[in-house]
């Protein structure tokens, strides 16, 4: 991210705890989206990561305009989201009927226990544009912001 492509006006948004819904009988579950508020345009891109090392750390990053919701289909994993001013939100989640909203503009961080898989469902197409890979650049976006 470059100086220049620091958004004038910056909107704060917490992440938050959702519910994916879904059908749990004695032959299993099945989960499903359909969340037309969250993602209007749908779903533009999903991804899933597996094979982490026990207490190895992924993310360390934001986004300028991307929305994302992550769900652990299997094991555990602690995100700890930066908001820009500063609030920490932290989320254990170990349930693929859970979710967390994270709208831009916050710095995520997810550690990873024994055999977890994440899925990342997200508003937008990948773009490299939008990401904020430099922890200094997204806090110059926090002082900007205070």
């Amino acid at each position: 991210m470059q100086q220049s492509e620091i958004p004038i006006s910056l909107a704060l948004a917490y992440p938050y705890r959702i519910e994916i819904p879904g059908v749990i009988s004695s032959s299993g579950a099945v989960h499903f989206w359909d969340n037309q508020e969250l993602f209007p345009k749908g779903i533009l891109r999903c991804f899933w990561i597996t094979g982490v090392g026990e207490g190895n750390i992924r993310g360390n990053h934001a986004h300028l305009k991307e929305s994302q919701v992550l769900v652990p289909l299997s094991g555990l994993v602690h995100l700890e989201i930066l908001s820009l001013d500063g609030k920490i939100h932290c989320f254990d989640l170990n349930d693929p009927s859970e979710g967390v909203f994270i709208p831009p503009l916050n710095w995520t961080q997810v550690t990873f226990m024994k055999n977890s898989v994440l899925l990342g469902l997200s508003d937008r197409e990948f773009s490299e544009e939008d990401y904020i890979r430099n922890k200094s650049d997204f806090e110059r976006l926090q002082a900007n912001f205070r």
